[in-house]
């Protein structure tokens, strides 16, 4: 009795948790006019401008510490007097 029990309620289950029939969104069907389309080709550029924008940023600080750690060693002053023409 018990066994039966157990795969009465194994069979609920996956049926309780099996797919019906899906229907594929304009994205997956692949129909460009629509409008969650054109969104999803926003939403892609955006999130592209963000990770370029705050990776740039890294960058920039990295050649900001770069500079500040020259001048704080005194090189700076050498690099700018030999591109004046004084050495």
């Amino acid at each position: 009795m018990k066994q039966l029990a157990w795969t009465f309620c194994m069979a609920t289950a996956l049926l309780a948790l099996a797919p019906s029939v899906s229907h594929a969104c304009p994205i997956c069907f692949g129909d460009p006019d629509s409008p969650m389309f054109q969104g999803a080709n926003w939403a892609v550029f955006t999130l592209l401008g963000i990770t370029g924008g705050v990776l740039s940023a890294f960058v920039g600080f990295f050649f900001h510490l770069m500079k500040r750690a020259r001048q704080a060693l005194g090189h700076e002053s050498e690099v700018t007097d030999r591109s004046a023409g004084r050495l």
